[in-house]
């Protein structure tokens, strides 16, 4: 699983359309941004090699954009889409474009947290016969 970085706005309809997102915001200038940037990359690998099966797409968007911070106004989340980029590597987790948890401080999370949160989503939601425990 590749990180689809999005500089333009280009990506956001694939990033609301996704079953399963995991953004990343970025800025060229904040070091906990590059901290929490690495932690991401290797989470999206880690998931793409160790469960292909939830289906997560992975994109990095750039807070410091118009675009972005109008997207982001949108979601709806305390401290982001305020018209200005926080820098801190924030992590968002979707379905279908709604954000379902966050985290502003992404640098405070290691690779394994990033993939223990989309785990404790989503994996439960992807064992076969799931939609039949639901009642359904």
């Amino acid at each position: 699983m590749s990180v689809r970085q999005d500089t333009d706005g280009s990506l956001l309809p694939a990033v609301n359309a996704a079953l399963r997102a995991l953004v990343f915001l970025t800025v060229p200038w904040s070091g906990p941004e590059r901290t929490a940037r690495t932690a991401f990359r290797v989470a999206a690998e880690q998931l793409a090699a160790e469960s292909p099966d939830l289906g997560i797409e992975c994109f990095s968007l750039d807070e410091e954009a118009e675009w972005c911070q109008a997207w982001l106004a949108t979601l709806g989340l305390p401290q982001l889409g305020g018209g200005y980029p926080l820098g801190a590597g924030s992590i968002l987790w979707l379905e279908s474009g709604r954000a379902v948890t966050h985290e502003i401080g992404g640098c405070q999370l290691k690779p394994g947290g990033i993939v223990a949160r989309a785990r404790w989503l989503w994996a439960r939601q992807a064992e076969p016969g799931a939609a039949a425990d639901s009642g359904a």
